[in-house]
């Protein structure tokens, strides 16, 4: 499954798995007990420091906080809009696959990252 975070395409194979498995090392709490808002509150904390620049964050997190948004949310995207006083926004999305395939696949070309045919 695709995750939009911002603007990096992050590839998640089951969302719900990866977190139960991987809810200590996340440190969010358990899921089981975890509401929708909370587990967008506690991204909305992990991700701080790498606003402005996602794609630069360890992949194990990115994976880690799309997990936790499609098993708590349903949602395929996750876009951090800034406001005032260094505070953000969470907007949710569920956008058609084929969006977040087309995006990845330009992003792979701007950063010459594409297969060639």
């Amino acid at each position: 499954m695709l995750f939009l975070l911002n603007d990096t395409v992050i590839e998640i194979e089951t969302p719900e798995a990866r977190v139960l498995a991987r809810w200590r090392d996340m440190g969010c709490g358990d899921p089981r007990k975890l509401r929708a808002s909370d587990a967008v509150e506690f991204v909305k904390t992990q991700l701080h420091p790498w606003i402005g620049r996602t794609a630069d964050a360890s992949p194990e997190l990115l994976k880690d906080v799309a997990a936790l948004i499609i098993s708590k949310t349903g949602a395929n995207s996750l876009i951090l809009k800034p406001l005032p006083d260094n505070l953000y926004e969470a907007r949710l999305q569920d956008v058609a696959p084929l969006v977040l395939e087309t995006f990845r696949a330009g992003a792979a070309n701007d950063l010459g990252a594409r297969k060639q045919a």
